[in-house]
């Protein structure tokens, strides 16, 4: 469903209950209730594609030090509402604050459907970071949509 780089490993991953996760994999599976938090070889058994799983690791490790950057990269504007907007790679990256914490949606124009981060932030740079890993998740993950072309 989503991935997303802790910054290091943070959590054990919620599958096999002993590997401790940096990288983790947002799975869902008609076997377990709910969504799970899972490290890449669990999450490679849950979707039965290992290679698909460790190559998804292997990118958010690769991404590491643009996500590192992505909260203070130039471009970021704050709209009339507060929210802090960035238009990169073709996404619109919204963050938000909810209440104390901060979220973030992420966007392809001229598609409607949004990309929530799963989790809510305390900081500003943390949800940034978290909209960074969803914008890779739908780049790797998400067709781009067909341009309407009349007939």
């Amino acid at each position: 469903m989503n991935v997303e780089d802790l910054g290091e490993p943070l959590i054990i991953c919620e599958m096999c209950e002993s590997a401790e996760i940096r990288y983790v994999h947002y799975m869902e599976n008609a076997r377990y209730h709910g969504i799970l938090a899972c490290g890449a070889i669990c999450a490679g058994h849950m979707e039965s594609d290992l290679v698909r799983a460790e190559t998804r690791d292997k990118k958010m490790r690769s991404d590491a030090s643009r996500r590192k950057r992505f909260p203070s990269r130039a471009g970021w504007k704050i709209n009339e509402k507060g929210n802090h907007i960035l238009k990169a790679n073709g996404y619109r990256i919204t963050v938000f604050r909810k209440g104390i914490l901060w979220g973030a949606v992420v966007s392809r124009p001229p598609a409607d459907k949004g990309f929530f981060t799963r989790e809510k932030f305390s900081t500003i740079e943390t949800a940034k970071m978290a909209a960074f890993d969803t914008m890779r998740f739908v780049e790797d993950n998400v067709p781009k949509p067909t341009p309407f072309r009349p007939f």
